[in-house]
């Protein structure tokens, strides 16, 4: 049994509305998708809007369809994950981008998301460089001490990514513990470096394929997704290996259904040419990007176009970004999971270098080297470096222009109308960048062109933007004095508390609720009352009577049990209290055995100082290098407080938006979901717009599967298994006879044999079953052989071609028509040609003249099934 439900998205129904028809709310894109595998929970991301607030989640009392029930999900993300972060079993993340991961740092450490997390190496470097971004944007606006926000702490980031399993792409992963018999396999999804479509074997619901946000495009940087297989000539019989294969239960988004994307080409002319055109008129470009995913692919753009049209010319091409130096370091270093030519290309240079020398010219070479761009990590370090009215192109983050450089940049483009804001995304609903996009598109001629993959013009729609701009300023005068009264105050407190010496625990643990007046206290435990004057020192009179016994000497009154004297004591000097005299502890030191004090610091600095000399040994640069990249002391923060300014200013400057999100198409999801052929279909992120047009598209293509789903937020999806499992135990006998057939990650092996069960309970043990007759035994040996698998016709021809020479042309849908062996004297009848026909069912029809090439053609058609001897 599976159970798919999402827990977030970007499109909810509007509260109060039922109807069908009525367009839905779109909201702050936050994914996150709970997974449930016979009883193994899977959180499949774990997301966050750009402010970091979240909105509740919108639950009807109704469903959409017949098969999805309505779950007890209500409230806010972070409810439900709190919720339910206990019975989470792994977690999954598939891009670098706040809107897949953001709240994984903060649910780690403040929701109890504490189960393992897998992710891509590129995933968890740059999620967590995104993330720390956002931190650090964020607490120069905001006080993260504030609810309101849900941001972790650059320690709680670190953490969080530094515990992520890293996997590589096509690395089967078993799992354990609940999840025993699941193999996990990461795949390319494109859109962003080190993006992942995750591949789940299960023995009862087959292949589940989790793909989220993929491209099937080539870019700059990244190669398509692996989601369909490569069927050129070379690798088509291995491309099994290296595509996802065809999937049982497949989970797609599909929010970009009714869009169609420009081209490529289109797409980067636009752009370049409007940004050409504004630098050499003496004004300045502003482009809001995301801090990670997308990032990348503009830089890679820009460098090449700055190398070949500005190399002589001074157009400063800046990044603002608290992390955008180290982004670009880091991703130097992930150029294998980049395209295949880059990887080439770094595979050419290794060889035949020695490694000293390989990593002399790593950064050289680097396709990511990016000479032209300068990197600032705040806008006012830029403007101390370049002048205003210098002409440049300013990078600066978050891609919504919901907080950060980006939206401190505002003040200086909007008012000026030689300027250009170029929006590369629509932003998320009720943002700066959302609000920019819906000027500039009543300003087209066709409000709907971009949905048509048609590139807009510049426009510069007038108006006002209104905007808040929070900042964190530094306390002085008053407020300044008053603060640092208030902090020596907290010291001197602090230190007081401090010197105080500690209680043992029995008076720690006393009784301070107990008074004179209560009607509990025994005889035994009858409290004399003090005096004023016996609050000083007495000298008891040891001649006196009885009375001598009830007076007490002390020095420190004691409240409660702990300044009683135990039992013990009071009947050995009579029946009366008795006081401590003296509220002391004795303190040990910790000491070894021979007595002397042990110093765990000593022991931890000659370990240190042995792994440095051993380092030192092995490479004599090792220590320069480690002091090159030591990170200074983080110093303290001045004191400082948060204000909130509303800001108005007019919109004079040109705005063009140009797609570059990197995501699939309408045009491309009717199309190769069909050729992915999923035998069951599971849709998100989709409106109600959109889960209708894809529906009735894909339910009127032959051969697709019917049972396709659209769960809405909150709802879940159950789809029963397709097989049962159970775990056994294989004899000797069946092992040593067994024939063994390989289909994808499994072996498969027809047998006749009988279970025995033993008493302490495991799994039982399969034995070989013997025929009670000969007749039976006989009928048994006649049985046929089971061909197991889905024969491709493209992968027959490539591997006629490659292994025989024989070659192989379509001649109409389902039919490959195969000619006789090349550059072979064989007889007339044998150069006939041999038809293969794939029918339906199942049926593969072989036919031509009794020749060697009907046989090679036969017997590859026979290599491309797993055979199972029945």
């Amino acid at each position: 049994m599976l159970e798919f439900t999402p827990l977030s998205g970007p499109y909810v129904p509007r509260e109060g509305k039922k109807s069908k028809d009525v367009l839905d709310e779109e909201r702050p894109k936050a994914l996150a998708y709970l997974i449930e595998i016979d009883g193994y929970r899977i959180l499949l991301d774990c997301g966050a809007p750009e402010d970091y607030i979240f909105a509740p989640l919108p639950i009807d009392d109704e469903t959409m369809d017949t098969d999805e029930q309505p779950v007890p999900f209500a409230g806010t993300l972070p409810k439900i994950l709190e919720r339910i972060a206990p019975s989470i079993d792994i977690v999954l993340l598939t891009h670098a981008e706040i809107s897949h991961l953001g709240l994984y740092a903060y649910a780690r450490a403040k929701l109890g998301l504490q189960c393992p997390a897998f992710a891509t190496l590129p995933v968890q470097t740059m999620g967590r460089l995104a993330t720390t971004e956002a931190v650090r944007a964020w607490s120069a606006e905001a006080d993260l001490g504030k609810p309101m926000r849900l941001l972790p702490t650059e320690n709680e980031v670190d953490e969080a990514f530094e515990a992520l399993r890293t996997l590589r792409y096509l690395q089967p992963t078993p799992l354990d513990g609940k999840g025993a018999g699941l193999v996990l396999t990461a795949y390319n999804a494109g859109h962003s470096l080190g993006g992942t479509v995750w591949k789940l074997r299960s023995p009862s619901m087959g292949t589940v394929v989790l793909a989220l946000d993929w491209n099937h495009n080539r870019e700059r940087h990244l190669d398509g997704t692996a989601l369909l297989p490569s069927l050129t000539t070379q690798d088509a019989a291995h491309s099994t290996a290296g595509s996802v294969g065809r999937a049982d239960v497949l989970v797609t988004d599909i929010e970009r259904g009714l869009l169609t994307n420009s081209r490529r080409k289109d797409r980067d002319a636009a752009l370049l040419d409007r940004i050409h055109h504004t630098l050499v008129n003496g004004h300045s470009v502003l482009i809001p990007v995301d801090s990670a995913a997308r990032l990348l692919e503009l830089l890679v753009l820009l460098d090449q176009h700055w190398a070949y049209a500005y190399a002589h010319q001074r157009y400063p091409l800046c990044l603002v970004s608290h992390t955008g130096q180290e982004f670009v370091e880091r991703a130097r270093t992930f150029l294998e999971w980049m395209s295949r030519e880059w990887a080439a290309q770094l595979l050419a240079d290794d060889a035949g270098k020695g490694r000293r020398r390989q990593k002399q010219l790593a950064s050289l070479k680097s396709p990511l080297d990016f000479p032209f761009l300068r990197y600032y990590s705040s806008v006012d370090a830029m403007k101390a470096a370049l002048t205003h009215s210098q002409p440049k192109v300013v990078v600066a983050t978050p891609a919504s222009i919901t907080h950060g450089p980006a939206r401190a940049l505002l003040s200086d483009f909007l008012p000026n109308p030689e300027s250009l804001v170029l929006l590369l995304s629509r932003g998320e609903p009720g943002s700066v960048m959302r609000t920019l996009w819906e000027r500039w598109n009543t300003q087209q001629e066709d409000g709907d062109a971009w949905r048509r993959g048609k590139v807009g013009a510049p426009a510069s729609p007038g108006g006002q933007v209104t905007y808040e701009l929070r900042r964190r300023v530094r306390l002085t005068g008053e407020e300044l004095r008053a603060y640092l009264e208030r902090e020596q105050q907290a010291k001197e407190h602090e230190a007081q508390q401090q010197r105080a010496p500690a209680r043992p625990r029995p008076q720690l643990e006393a009784d301070e609720e107990e008074s004179s007046s209560s009607s509990d206290s025994s005889d035994e435990e009858q409290v004399v009352p003090i005096d004023a004057h016996r609050m000083r020192t007495i000298a008891p009179d040891r001649l006196g009577a009885q009375d001598s016994a009830r007076q007490v000497s002390f020095d420190i009154y004691l409240r409660g049990h702990a300044s009683r004297a135990p039992l013990d004591e009071r009947a050995a000097y009579g029946a009366g209290a008795h006081y401590r005299m003296y509220p002391f502890v004795e303190r040990k030191r910790k000491v070894d055995g021979y007595g002397e004090a042990i110093n765990t610091a000593r022991w931890i600095n000659q370990r240190r100082r042995l792994h440095e000399e051993h380092e030192e040994q092995l490479d004599p640069a090792w220590r320069t290098e480690t002091k090159q990249v030591k990170k200074p002391v983080a110093q303290p923060e001045p004191p400082s407080k948060y204000t909130v300014q509303q800001h108005t200013v007019p919109l004079r400057s040109h705005l063009m938006y140009v797609d570059m999100e990197g995501l699939n198409d309408g045009r491309a999801l009717k199309t190769l979901i069909p050729q992915l052929q999923p035998r069951r279909l599971i849709m998100v992120n989709g409106d109600a717009a959109t889960n209708a047009d894809l529906l009735s598209m894909l339910l009127s293509v032959r051969g697709m599967s019917q049972d396709i789903y659209a769960p809405r937020p909150g709802a879940t999806v159950r789809i029963s298994g397709l097989a049962h499992a159970y775990s056994v135990k294989l004899g000797d006998a069946i092992l040593s006879g067994a024939r063994w057939s390989k289909v994808e990650e499994y072996n498969l092996v027809h047998i006749h044999a009988v279970p025995e069960f033993t008493a302490d309970g495991e799994a039982p043990t399969l034995v070989r079953a013997v025929p009670e007759t000969e007749a039976q035994h006989s009928a048994s040996a006649a049985l046929s052989t089971l061909y197991i698998g889905d024969l491709k016709l493209s992968a027959l021809k490539a591997l006629l071609a490659r292994k025989h020479r024989i070659r192989a042309d379509f001649a109409g849908e389902g039919v490959l028509v195969c000619d006789g062996a090349q550059g072979q004297r064989a007889k007339r009848d044998e150069q006939r040609s041999v038809t293969v026909t794939k029918g339906g069912h199942g049926k593969i029809v072989v036919e031509g003249n009794l020749s060697t090439s009907l046989g090679r053609v036969r017997q590859s058609v026979y290599d491309l099934y797993a055979q199972v001897h029945q």
